[in-house]
């Protein structure tokens, strides 16, 4: 599962085989005279459930023994474009292949691989520099860094200090408005305490979420992102704080950039700087004695005071290396029966993390753990079809890469989809699911649900009555709230199925300590846990290919064919803000199309639903302007924004 969340949604919002039974039943009788009587007399058994004989065949034993080779550590932790993950590509596709599925790749070397290019860009980090006055600070020695191709050229900073860069009720760097868009940010890490060492703004003088001297601590600053700053520079407090950076901010440290050939250029990128007291002293024309007395004077008044620094000239450089290389995802297909033409997808993602200082990150959970439920699922498709039971619709066995790093195996796949997505049914993505989290120790089988009622009440609705049908799973839909912190529903692969308005379903485990960790390992793996979500998931496919109608869209998510006209796209021309968030929102008119454009994100398109009501399916956005008032509601989920034109 990514840790990665689509800003423009964070802000919106302000994260071996199985053993194999035979279908067929044989029926024991003694001969004689009376046999076909006797036979005549007998009560017509019940039909066979073949949903159930073939569910069977998902066994623990079967899932471990794809697992022990996926993630082992010959696999190297199956980072996009390396070696481990290629490896693990012709894994998935020899048993596609061995399991009696076509591989419908036209045009592909290897019809079961859909290759597409991409290019990695990675940071030099010793390599880059902050030239401050005469003085050069060095990457590693001096900063650590997440930086993009803004700084690829040496390029003047424009620094403005911003104190603590909080913005709370109860303590505010920002009580005075000022223009930061495309200003480099300086501010100082952890939190203003007073004379006791007491937090200012946590409860009863405890630290509060802005304290912690890592990404969380920036993490919890949402609002100095919406400012649209280049950069962010952040001043650790002591040498002892700047020597576990590498540690705090690892999840953007030594980041790659990964982005696909035809990539355009991205309207709006962030830089993180992450200093040594010294070096954010020189840049704001001080000492780390000068810092510590700034650090005191706030704690003294007990709020923001005037900064007494006055920033030096300084230029950064970044010294990036790009390199071009391939991905692949890869497919399986079971052609259908009476409705072949319309399509399930069953998805997982196979990538990983790969090998970080020397370590495999072999991610047994993630997701292991769904690339071997697919394989388990399409070894008993194949099975019923060979034994003359197969589905009715098409299935498709997918196996995404690059979900790691945004989820870019299925975008390709849905941006060059091999099956139309019109007659593309659902999206059945299974992504950790053998694990039990500390919510449910002790407590039985369960799994979390999210996305099924998101685009269809049909689906909602089978779902709910496929569990209840088969030893039923608790359901757990916490993840499933739009409110939920997570969003993970944002977060892996049927994300790009339901921004074309495809029905998902996302089943999970859920998170746990080992999540993007190097002990992700195949001991802590729950195989009978993850076999019983996986028949449940099974049984659901196996309804959706076999009902007579396909599951529905609700009406809201149908094309309306609305067009507006041109006189009421230029009524809603214009920027509008909300006093909810920091965030504006810039409407321009592009011929018959509405254009919206965020703080700080590229524009997109809206759809037309109505008289002034528009639609953003991605993140399944609806904007609703008044019809007298120069003003509009935002609408996700539960969420609620208002704008008024500025």
């Amino acid at each position: 599962m990514s840790k990665q969340l689509p800003l423009a949604v964070a802000l919106l919002l302000a994260a071996g085989t199985a053993s194999a039974q035979s279908g067929k039943v044989k029926i024991k009788t003694k001969p004689g005279r009376n046999q076909e009587a006797a036979a005549a007399t007998a009560p017509a058994a019940a039909p066979t459930d073949w949903s159930v004989t073939y569910a069977n065949t998902i066994t623990p034993a079967g899932l471990k023994a794809d697992l022990d080779v996926l993630a082992s550590d010959a696999y190297e932790g199956r980072e996009t474009g390396k070696k481990g993950q290629k490896m693990a590509a012709d894994y998935i596709a020899k048993a596609f292949a061995a399991d009696g599925l076509t591989g419908p790749v036209q045009g592909s070397d290897n019809p079961y691989i859909q290759h597409f290019g991409m290019k990695r860009t990675t940071l030099d980090l010793p390599g880059s520099t902050v030239k401050v006055g005469s003085q050069t600070f060095q990457g590693k020695r001096d900063f650590y860094a997440a930086l993009t191709k803004v700084f690829a050229a040496p390029a003047p900073l424009q620094p403005a200090f911003v104190g603590y860069g909080i913005k709370d009720d109860k303590y505010s760097d920002f009580a005075t408005a000022a223009d930061y868009k495309g200003k480099d940010l300086i501010m100082l890490a952890g939190e203003p305490l007073n004379a006791q060492g007491k937090s200012l703004i946590g409860a009863d003088g405890k630290p509060s979420q802005f304290a912690p001297a890592s990404l969380a601590g920036l993490g919890a600053r949402r609002s100095i992102f919406a400012l649209q700053p280049r950069s962010i520079i952040v001043v650790m407090p002591t040498a002892a704080a700047y020597a576990a950076a590498p540690k705090s901010y690892d999840q953007v440290m030594g980041h790659e950039e990964l982005e696909f050939d035809d990539a355009k250029p991205k309207g709006f990128q962030f830089n993180i700087f992450v200093v040594s007291p010294e070096m954010g002293a020189k840049l704001l024309g001080t000492t780390p004695a000068g810092l510590d007395k700034y650090r005191q004077s706030v704690g003294q008044a007990g709020k923001p005071v005037a900064s007494p620094f006055k920033p030096a000239a300084a230029t950064a450089q970044a010294k990036l290396n790009t390199e071009p290389f391939t991905t692949e995802n890869v497919l399986g297909y079971l052609e259908g029966g009476d409705k072949k033409d319309e399509i399930i997808v069953v998805s997982a993602h196979y990538d990983h993390l790969g090998i970080k200082d020397g370590v495999v990150f072999n991610g047994a959970d993630d997701d292991g753990s769904g690339t071997v439920s697919v394989l388990a699922m399409a070894r008993a498709f194949t099975q019923a079809k060979k034994e003359g039971h197969g589905p009715r619709r098409s299935m498709l066995f997918l196996a995404n890469t690059g979900e790691e790093e945004g989820l870019l195996g299925s975008q390709y796949y849905t941006d060059h989809p091999v099956f139309p997505l019109e007659k593309t049914v659902t999206d059945l993505n299974i992504d950790m699911v053998g694990r039990v989290d500390s919510l449910h120790q002790g407590k039985g089988d369960y799994v979390y649900l999210v996305g099924a009622d998101r685009l269809s009440t049909e689906l909602n609705t089978l779902s709910e009555a496929t569990n209840q049908q088969y030893s039923p799973l608790a359901l757990d839909y916490k993840y499933n709230d739009p409110a939920d912190p997570e969003q993970i529903y944002y977060r892996s692969d049927h994300y790009n199925f339901a921004k074309h308005n495809v029905p998902i379903i996302f089943y999970t485990s859920g998170l746990h300590p080992q999540y993007h960790k190097a002990t992700d390992d195949i001991a802590l793996i729950d195989f009978p846990a993850m076999a019983r979500r996986d028949q449940l998931i099974f049984h659901t496919a196996w309804a959706l290919a076999e009902r007579d109608t396909r599951v529905a869209l609700k009406p809201e998510f149908l094309s309306t064919g609305f067009t507006p006209a041109p006189a009421d796209l230029d009524r809603y021309v214009g920027t509008y803000a909300s006093a909810q968030i920091p965030l504006k929102i810039t409407f321009t008119r592009e011929g018959n199309a509405l254009k919206a454009q965020a703080t700080g994100q590229p524009a997109f398109t809206l759809e037309a639903v109505s008289k002034d009501v528009f639609k953003f399916d991605p993140a399944q956005l609806r904007v609703e302007f008044s019809a007298d008032q120069p003003t509009f509601k935002m609408k996700q989920g539960g969420a609620e924004l208002e704008f008024k034109k500025e």
